[in-house]
């Protein structure tokens, strides 16, 4: 018997080349999709990048604004006030003000309502010793486990000359990674961080500290009319609670016109003579203004939270000098 031999239908040899054409057609489409999706993706990114650039540069430029309000602001106030308290206006918050796309607030602190721990830098030997003792009761009230007036005396003199209680670079090159004292006044609070026995600071003792102190560029006075309570207590031994209390409701009432208003008030207080007041509480220490202020602002524009801090210097009712100015990302209400 002769194989049946069937013949081949046209349409048979093109059905493989139909499927590849196919296939290939999907994948180029699939190409196309993934290019145009990474495409649109990058735009996406430029357009955001551009938006947030716009709006840190309009939110900057609001900042520098806000900065040469509070220098009128505080010339204003030094012209028309011979004191600074609680009070006054520029002591008050500044609420959210609406500007075109975004918003503004902010508040302006007294730095000298804070110790300075910079102090321990007074060239008068004996003064020097009084910021020291002043440091160490601060510390013991905010929670500080040791009394580091020495330490920091040490960290911020020029000499390497070590004192009873401090350290100087030889003991900081020991550690890991080394580094050397600073032989210069604080610039910023952080530095505490750095130095002999304050490396590790409990949070809730470093939220104090932040609270309390304050590293200024100069030996600096303790303005009574904005100090706060454990600054107060710190100024001698025998300040209490009590006391300090008494004079923070006073001063809310009637702030002092004068220092000698201040130590006349505790001399009632504790019945203690005016000499004794007077030795312990000497017009070297004390005022009722100041000199130094920090800003604490915050613009809102568009995708740009932005957070400026800055202290300002009034030495006198002709001038308010810019000190230092950090930036950072504004922390979410």
């Amino acid at each position: 018997m002769k194989p049946v031999i069937h013949p081949i239908r046209k349409g048979d040899r093109s059905r493989p080349q139909k499927g590849f054409a196919l296939l290939t057609v999907l994948l180029i489409v699939a190409l196309v999709a993934t290019l145009s999706s990474q495409l649109i993706y990058q735009q996406h990114l430029t357009l955001s990048r551009s938006t947030n650039m716009l709006h840190q540069a309009q939110s900057l430029s609001v900042a520098w604004g806000l900065e040469d309000w509070v220098k009128k602001g505080l010339l204003l106030d030094v012209k028309n006030n011979q004191t600074d308290h609680l009070n006054e206006l520029w002591a008050q918050p500044m609420f959210k003000v609406p500007f075109e796309g975004g918003e503004i607030s902010g508040q302006l602190y007294d730095l000298q309502a804070r110790l300075n721990l910079n102090n321990v830098q007074e060239s008068d030997k004996e003064q020097r010793k009084v910021w020291q003792a002043i440091i160490n009761r601060w510390a013991l009230l905010v929670g500080l486990d040791a009394p580091p007036a020495e330490v920091l005396t040490d960290w911020v003199d020029s000499d390497d000359e070590r004192l009873p209680g401090g350290a100087e670079s030889d003991t900081y090159l020991l550690m890991q990674p080394p580094y050397r004292a600073a032989n210069q006044p604080l610039v910023m609070l952080e530095e505490l961080k750095n130095i002999q026995g304050l490396q590790s600071i409990d949070y809730k003792v470093w939220q104090q500290i932040k609270l309390t102190a304050s590293v200024l560029p100069t030996v600096t006075t303790v303005n009574v009319n904005t100090a706060d309570k454990v600054v107060l207590m710190a100024l001698t031994d025998w300040m209490t609670e009590s006391v300090a209390d008494s004079w923070i409701a006073q001063r809310k009432k009637e702030p002092a016109n004068s220092v000698e208003t201040f130590r006349s008030f505790v001399g009632q207080q504790t019945g203690m003579e005016a000499e004794a007041v007077s030795k312990a509480l000497p017009d070297w220490m004390l005022s009722v203004n100041s000199e130094y202020f920090l800003l604490d602002g915050r613009i809102d524009f568009g995708e740009s939270l932005q957070g400026v801090s800055a202290i300002f210097y009034r030495p006198d009712k002709k001038q308010v000098k810019l000190v230092q100015r950090w930036l950072s990302v504004a922390e979410t209400p």
